[in-house]
């Protein structure tokens, strides 16, 4: 039997040692595998972080958009991309990571955001490298009843230092850019939806539909002979006709009239049978691109009507005069000779338009 002196024993404790030093530095390596590098263009939707500061507020037709961002780094722990382990990972040579987070808060009802495409998407530009951060779905349901925005955060690789970076946010294929530095945006096309959404006029008028004093003598019985003009919402985008062309808005509005089927003349009490006149519409002298054909037709036999009429106007140039034609006639009855043959009534007015 060989027998092992105490110079051997020492030996092989060393040796031990070693071996098990190394298993642990290998092991220690282990996380440090995490270390590795991230291309530029990388995206991983997750947590991005505490302390973002706001770059900007861009409005759509459907709301607003917040964008939040941090730091550009060079390196974040590993877990807020996705990887696992406690290490870190870093951005390749010439980019940084950056935090991201947006919130959508709707502007409109919900019967109104559902009569609207409901997404939108998001890009970041840095050093004219541009990363796509994918389309953003809004629920209708849950924007316009819990009040609590909906909100998205990534963090993303961009090329240089991150002092040049745009975030991009584009609704029906209209950008708008946010510089992440300065705040600025360029809105393009949506600028008329600033500062504040579209603008809104009214009409000082009220509108008469019994515009004749042979009109005066018109009973509707339990019915009404009444009309309303609404207000002229002036705005970047409609549903139906999408984005107005550069340097112009769509301008539209709706007019409501109502009248029986049936009237009766007060001196004599005799029946009156009404028909509509073709409608006609104009802003500020212009014709709309957009609207109802001729209105109702001659022996329409609903009591109440509405239609919306769509003009394309000047962005820079707020329209001052609406002009509304909806004639109508009372026809009286066959065989009866008391009463004028006809009564001419409905509206043939022209609105001034104010804030």
């Amino acid at each position: 039997m060989l027998r092992t002196t105490p110079a051997r024993w020492a030996a092989v404790v060393v040796a031990t040692l070693v071996v098990a030093l190394a298993v642990l530095a290998a092991v220690g390596r282990g996380p440090l595998r995490s270390q590795e590098t991230l291309p530029v263009g990388f995206v991983a939707a997750g947590s991005a972080g505490t302390g973002l500061d706001e770059v900007g507020a861009v409005r759509l037709p459907i709301g607003v958009v917040r964008l939040f961002a941090g730091p550009a780094v060079e390196e974040i722990a590993a877990r807020r991309v996705g990887k696992a382990g406690e290490g870190r990972v870093r951005a390749q040579d010439g980019a940084r990571i950056v935090p991201l987070t947006w919130r959508f808060a709707p502007g409109l009802a919900y019967d109104d955001l559902i009569a609207h495409p409901l997404r939108y998407s998001l890009a970041v530009v840095s050093d004219d490298e541009r990363t796509e951060l994918g389309e953003q779905d809004v629920d209708p349901r849950a924007s316009a009843a819990s009040g609590v925005p909906a909100e998205g955060a990534a963090v993303v690789v961009v090329d240089g230092d991150g002092r040049d970076l745009d975030l991009v946010v584009t609704y029906e294929d209209v950008a708008q850019t946010v510089d992440a530095a300065s705040g600025d945006l360029d809105a393009g096309r949506a600028a008329a939806l600033y500062p504040d959404g579209p603008t809104t006029l009214g009409v000082a008028e009220d509108c008469d539909a019994r515009r004749t004093r042979q009109a005066r003598n018109l009973d509707a019985g339990a019915g009404s002979i009444y009309c309303r003009v609404g207000p002229l919402t002036r705005t970047s985008y409609l549903p139906g006709r999408g984005w107005a062309p550069d340097g112009r808005v769509w301008s539209a509005v709706t007019l409501t009239v109502t009248a029986p089927a049936a009237l009766t003349w007060l001196p004599t009490g005799d029946p009156y049978a009404v028909r509509h006149g073709a409608v006609d519409v104009t802003l500020s002298g212009a014709e709309p691109v957009s609207g109802p054909a001729r209105g109702p037709g001659a022996r329409d036999g609903r009591t109440r009507w509405s239609g919306t009429w769509v003009f394309s106007t000047p962005a820079d140039l707020v329209p001052a005069r609406l002009h509304v034609a909806a004639p109508m006639t009372a026809v009286r009855a066959a065989g009866s000779d008391a009463g004028p043959p006809t009564v001419v009534f409905g509206i043939d007015q022209t609105f001034t338009l104010k804030r």
